[in-house]
């Protein structure tokens, strides 16, 4: 199967694309190459994302749930809720 390729357009800051120029010349890339990888990039993000919420709300459907305050208490356990004495020594 091959690729078929559409042209798009769309507005951006001029200083976007000064930047995008920059990167793509630092790169030896074309423009579109850039932008094509960013568009990937920013699927691949969010598919990634909105699969790991399917698979949320599919868990709770099936009423594997967890209580907030149980969540909190297993954090302590391990040092790594908000406020614990661990997290506040290794900031110092």
């Amino acid at each position: 199967m091959g690729t078929t390729e559409k042209t798009i357009s769309f507005r951006a800051s001029a200083e976007k694309i000064e930047t995008l120029d920059s990167l793509a010349a630092a790169q030896d890339r074309p423009r579109s190459y850039l932008i094509n990888e960013a568009i990937t990039n920013y699927i691949q993000l969010h598919a990634y994302q909105d699969a790991l919420v399917q698979k949320g709300l599919e868990e709770m459907r099936k009423g594997r749930i967890v209580r907030h305050e149980e969540v909190v208490q297993r954090l302590k356990k391990t040092g790594r809720a908000r406020g614990s004495s661990n997290r506040r020594s290794s900031n110092r």
